[in-house]
C-alpha cells in the first residue's frame, strides 16, 4: 500500500473519530441540558398551576378546575397532569400519549430522556386542599435533539470534506517528491540517470532528495568512469593516435577472425592503401604536414566507405603511409570500383593543398577464396605493387579466379531465384546452442542461421546471399520470413521449453514500418514473445541511436528480448549501454578468440563484465573454440559462450 493511500486512511480515521467522539459529546451535553429544561417546565408549571387552582379548589369550583386542567394538558407540552386530594386520591388525571415525530425510533432507543415530574401543593387557605403532578412531554426534546444532531452532522460533514479534499492535495504536493524518488530509483534501474533540479520544501524530504541526488550522481559517475577506463585501454591497444582509425594489431586480430569465423569471409577482401613516397613529404613539408596528410587520408577513406551503401567494412593505418581496408560480403566488381572511387578521390587532398603533389597514393586489391591471412596480405601487396606501375592513384585488382556456381547470375535472375527461395520456401533454418558458461549444460537460447537454396538444390553462401539481398531490397522480405518461421516453430510442443535468438539486419530495424510489423507480429504471438530474443550487430546501429532506442523499446514492450551482436568491433563509446534496455551483448569473437594469451582482451572483457552486470547485462562470448579460451572466460564470469567449441551449427527440424 502506498505511502499516500495509508496517510489517507489515518486522516479518515481520525475524522471518523473526531466526528463520533463530538457527536457524543453534543448529544450527551444536549440531552443534560434538555433533561434539566423539561425538569425545569414541569416544576415552573406544576408551582404556577397549583396556585391558580388553589382558589376554585377551595370553593369547590371543579369545574372551573378541570377546565383549566384540559387547557394545560390540550396544549400537548405536558405528557401528564394529575390533581390529587390530600391522601392521593387522582380527582382529574389527563395523560397524553407520547408523540415523537420526525425523529427515528432508533435514536430515541439509543438516548433516552428522563422525564422528570413537577410536584406543588393546592391550597384552600391555608389548608392543603390537595396536589399536583405535572411530566413535560420529552417529543419536542427529541425533535430539537435530533435536528441539532442532524446539522451537527452535516456541517461537520462538509467541514470534514473539504478539509480531506485540502488534506489529500497537501499530502499530494508534500509528497510529490518521494514520488520523484521513486521515479528517480526506478530510472536507476533502467539505466537512466536523471537529478532532480527542484528541491522540497520540507527539510526532511530535502535531505532525502538531496542525497538520492549525491547517489545518482556517484552512480552515474561510476559507471563513466568504467566506460571510460575500457575506452583508454582499447583505445591505447587498438586506435592508431594520428588518424583515429584502428592500428595494425587491430587489424591483424579482425582480419584474422573473419577468415576463421564459421560463416566464412565470402565477398571479403583487403584493401592495401599506400601513400606516395611519405617519407620524402614529411622531409620537405615536415612531421607535422606528415600527420595532417595521414589524418586527412584516413577521414577519405572513413568517408567513401561510409558513403557507401550497406557497406561492411573496417579500415586501419597500418604503418607508416600504409592503411589497410577489409569489406565483408561484397561483389568483386563493387570492390573493384570502391577501390577505384578512392584513388580517383585521392587528389582531393592535393585540391586541399594537403599535399603538394597529384600522385598521392596507390590501391591494391585482394579477393578472399579460402587463403590463410598470410597468402590474402601477400597478394594485396602483389595488387598494391601493380597499382603503382599504373600511374598515379591508380587501383589495381588481380584477375579474378572466383570458381562459385553463381559467377553468372544477372541481377534479374538473383531476384527470381531469391523470391522463389521465399515463395517456396527452399530455405532451411540451422541453430546453434549459446550455452551457460559454468559448464553445467545449461542452454540460454539458439541462435538460428537461415540456408538459402536454388531449384537445382546450391546452398547459396551468406557471402553471395548477403549482398544481392541487399541490392535487390529483399532483406526484409528475408527477416520477415526467418521471424514468422521461428514464431510458429516455438508454438509446437517440441519447442516448449527452448528460447530462439534472431539476427535482424540494421537495415530492416532502421525502417518504422518493418518495427511496426515486428511489434504487431509480436503482439499476435504473446504466449511464445518472451522466448524469443532479437539480435542486431553493433557496427551496423550505431550512427542512429535513436532509431536503434526506438525500436529496442517497442521490441522489449511485447515481453521480447533484445541484444546486440559483435559487441566491440566498432569503435563507439560504451556509454550508450546506459541508454538501452538490453538484454544482453554478444562480444566479438576477434576479441575472444586466444584470449587466454592476450591480457589486453582479457581486461576488455573483465571491464565489459563489469559494466554490463552493473546494468543487468548478460555477456555471452562468441567464436569460442578451445577449452582453454572456455576457462579463461568462466574467470572472466561471462554468462555465455557459443563457437565450434560448445556446439555447432544444426538444421532445425
Amino acid at each position: 500500500m502506498t505511502l499516500l493511500r495509508q496517510l489517507i486512511i489515518v486522516i479518515i480515521t481520525l475524522f471518523a473519530l473526531l466526528f463520533a467522539g463530538s457527536v457524543i459529546i453534543n448529544v450527551n451535553n444536549t440531552r443534560t441540558y434538555l433533561n434539566n429544561q423539561l425538569r425545569s417546565i414541569s416544576e415552573d408549571m406544576a408551582t404556577s398551576l397549583g396556585m391558580s387552582l388553589s382558589p376554585h379548589m377551595a370553593k369547590g369550583e371543579m369545574t372551573i378546575v378541570e377546565s383549566m386542567i384540559n387547557a394545560v394538558s390540550d396544549s400537548g407540552y405536558y405528557r401528564e397532569v394529575i390533581v390529587t386530594d390530600v391522601n392521593g386520591k387522582a380527582l382529574i388525571e389527563r395523560i397524553q400519549p407520547l408523540t415523537i415525530e420526525g425523529v427515528p425510533e432508533w435514536f430515541v432507543k439509543l438516548i433516552p430522556l428522563e422525564t422528570p415530574r413537577g410536584e406543588a401543593m393546592i391550597m384552600a387557605g391555608w389548608i392543603q386542599a390537595g396536589n399536583i403532578r405535572i411530566s413535560a412531554n420529552p417529543g419536542y426534546a427529541y425533535s430539537t435533539m435530533w435536528n441539532n444532531s442532524v446539522q451537527a452532522f452535516w456541517w461537520f460533514l462538509g467541514s470534514s470534506v473539504f478539509a480531506f479534499v485540502l488534506g489529500v492535495i497537501a499530502l499530494n504536493f508534500v509528497l510529490r517528491p518521494l514520488r520523484a524518488v521513486e521515479a528517480q530509483a526506478k530510472a536507476i534501474c533502467d539505466r537512466e540517470y536523471t537529478v532532480q533540479g527542484s528541491m522540497p520544501w520540507t527539510l526532511e524530504l530535502r535531505s532525502v532528495v538531496g542525497a538520492m541526488n549525491r547517489m545518482t550522481t556517484k552512480v552515474k559517475d561510476m559507471f563513466e568512469e568504467q566506460a571510460n577506463a575500457m575506452e583508454r585501454v582499447r583505445t591505447d591497444a587498438y586506435i592508431d593516435n594520428v588518424t583515429g582509425l584502428a592500428n595494425r594489431s587491430y587489424f591483424d586480430m579482425q582480419l584474422r577472425h573473419l577468415i576463421q569465423s564459421p560463416e566464412g569471409f565470402d565477398g571479403g577482401a583487403v584493401l592495401f592503401l599506400e601513400l606516395n613516397d611519405f617519407k620524402s613529404f614529411n622531409e620537405r613539408k615536415g612531421y607535422q604536414s606528415g600527420d595532417k596528410l595521414l589524418r586527412a587520408c584516413g577521414a577519405l577513406i572513413s568517408d567513401i566507405c561510409k558513403g557507401t551503401e550497406n557497406l561492411e567494412y573496417f579500415a586501419a593505418r597500418l604503418a607508416g603511409p600504409n592503411f589497410g581496408i577489409v569489406v565483408s560480403h561484397l561483389p568483386e566488381k563493387d570492390v573493384l570500383a570502391l577501390a577505384e572511387k578512392i584513388g580517383s578521390s585521392l587528389i582531393q587532398l592535393h585540391e586541399n593543398e594537403i599535399s603538394d603533389v597529384t600522385n598521392i597514393g596507390h590501391i591494391g586489391v585482394a579477393i578472399f577464396r579460402g587463403q590463410a591471412v598470410g597468402p590474402l596480405l601477400s597478394e594485396a601487396d602483389l595488387a598494391l605493387r601493380a597499382a603503382q606501375v599504373k600511374g598515379p592513384n591508380a587501383a589495381h585488382m588481380n584477375d579474378s579466379k572466383t570458381i562459385d556456381d553463381f559467377g553468372s547470375y544477372s541481377a534479374t535472375r538473383w531476384k527470381d531465384v531469391l523470391q522463389k527461395a521465399l515463395t517456396d520456401r527452399s530455405v532451411a533454418l540451422h541453430r546453434q546452442p549459446t550455452v551457460g558458461s559454468k559448464g553445467d549444460g545449461q542452454i540460454l537460447h539458439y541462435e538460428t542461421l537461415l540456408r538459402v537454396f536454388t531449384e537445382e538444390g546450391k546452398m547459396v553462401p551468406p557471402g553471395v546471399l548477403i549482398p544481392m539481398a541487399k541490392r535487390l531490397h529483399l532483406i526484409q522480405d528475408f527477416d520477415k520470413y526467418v521471424v514468422t518461421e521461428v514464431l510458429d516453430r516455438l508454438k509446437l510442443d517440441d519447442n516448449k521449453d527452448i528460447s530462439v535468438a534472431v539476427n535482424l539486419f540494421p537495415l530492416s530495424i532502421l525502417d518504422t514500418g518493418f518495427v511496426t510489423w515486428l511489434s504487431e507480429k509480436l503482439h499476435q504471438y504473446a504466449e511464445v514473445a518472451p522466448r524469443i530474443a532479437f539480435e542486431v550487430t553493433e557496427q551496423g546501429v550505431m550512427e542512429n541511436l535513436d532509431a536503434l532506442r526506438g525500436w529496442v523499446e517497442r521490441v522489449v514492450h511485447t515481453g521480447a528480448k533484445v541484444g546486440l551482436d559483435q559487441f566491440g568491433k566498432g569503435f563507439t563509446s560504451f556509454n550508450y549501454l546506459s541508454a538501452l534496455k538490453l538484454d544482453y551483448v554478444k562480444i566479438d569473437g576477434s576479441y575472444i578468440r586466444g584470449i587466454h594469451e592476450n591480457k589486453d582482451n582479457q581486461f576488455f572483457v573483465d571491464s565489459l563484465v563489469k559494466v554490463a552486470h552493473g546494468l543487468d547485462i548478460q555477456v555471452i562470448a562468441e567464436s569460442v573454440e578451445t577449452q582453454e579460451e572456455w576457462e579463461t572466460l568462466k574467470n572472466l564470469r561471462v554468462d555465455g559462450v557459443k563457437g565450434y567449441g560448445v556446439g555447432r551449427p544444426e538444421l532445425w527440424s
